[in-house]
């Protein structure tokens, strides 16, 4: 089966040694800007989305200060969604009951807001895709909701397209069994089972971490 559910303890922490290390250095700018509320917390979004690639091909909208085209930007996409982020506080990719018809629907609005991080291009109609949408609010969540599904982890976990919120819903459920199962296997929970220097991630991001790119992809 794909993911992490057949690794041992050593297996999974050799995967999450081998993760790209520029992206754990963006992951710390973002950290440290969102919990400090930084005034610019909305450019330094865009600025590590647009580095992971989150919209290619289609254009990512800016902050309102560069001003680059016509609202909404990305100050907009952040309120819109902080109601439905506040909402996921208590979420737990480690419960499968946390899938529940209130996290459910926030899950869902957050798709529709974040559809519109990309205005422009010749993929989607120059709206974002599941890339887009699933690194964003793995941003916003500080690492609840996760992995970002970009090819690379939907090639691990053996899921071909996530079109729709529905989709992806059900690829976090699968997630969430997937940890489950790990933590069955090798008796331990997740968290225990990953390295100390990233012992303040939490369990989306470990995750991500997990079937992301690694410094020898």
């Amino acid at each position: 089966m794909p993911g992490i559910r057949n690794y041992s303890i050593q297996q999974f922490q050799e995967r999450l040694n081998r993760f790209e290390i520029s992206y754990i250095t963006d992951w710390n700018v973002w950290i440290d800007s969102y919990n400090n509320h930084n005034i610019e917390v909305a450019y330094i979004f865009g600025i590590i989305l647009r580095r992971w690639q989150a919209c290619r091909p289609n254009s990512m909208r800016r902050s309102k200060n560069e001003n680059d085209h016509e609202p909404p930007y990305l100050e907009h996409l952040l309120h819109r969604s902080s109601v439905f982020v506040d909402n996921l506080v208590a979420f737990d990719l480690r419960d499968i009951n946390s899938f529940c018809i209130d996290s459910e629907h926030s899950l869902k609005q957050l798709w529709n807001i974040f559809t519109d991080l990309s205005y422009r291009g010749k993929a989607r109609n120059g709206k974002a895709g599941v890339v887009g949408i699933s690194k964003a609010v793995l941003l916003l969540t500080k690492g609840r909701v996760g992995p970002a599904f970009d090819s690379k982890v939907r090639q691990n976990l053996c899921i071909n397209t996530i079109n729709n919120a529905q989709q992806w819903i059900n690829a976090l459920k699968y997630v969430s069994e997937d940890i489950i199962s790990f933590e069955q296997n090798n008796s331990c929970s997740i968290y225990d089972a990953t390295p100390n220097r990233f012992s303040t991630l939490q369990v989306g991001r470990i995750y991500d971490m997990a079937l992301g790119p690694g410094i020898t992809a």
